[in-house]
């Protein structure tokens, strides 16, 4: 593989597992269209953090998809959903300002 195409890969790599894996995890709570877009919200949030943060948007997804798991079973499936996104969205944010930060002491 060229080395041009290595940065676009993983990129492309973190986005589609994301969404494959928001795929899987919704499926008994969301049907059809809700599914997908489940799926696709998350690996675009993904795919857009791992622009600037590569490896901790795949950590900070992770660490939504455990909080997911735990509220399903103490919540609706729309509060956990919601609960999960919350979780996704503060995590991103803290990777791209730990990110930031480490940039900007180098």
């Amino acid at each position: 593989m060229p080395d041009d195409l290595i940065i676009p890969a993983m990129l492309a790599g973190c986005a589609a597992f994301a969404g494959v894996v928001t795929y899987a995890l919704v499926g008994r709570d969301l049907r059809g269209g809700a599914r997908v877009a489940a799926a696709l919200g998350s690996a675009v949030l993904v795919g857009l953090a791992s622009v600037f943060v590569l490896y901790l948007s795949v950590a900070a997804f992770l660490a939504c998809a455990v909080a997911y798991l735990v509220a399903r079973r103490l919540l609706r499936p729309g509060l956990a959903l919601a609960a999960s996104g919350v979780v996704l969205l503060g995590g991103l944010f803290c990777a791209v300002v730990i990110m930031s930060i480490a940039l900007s002491e180098m």
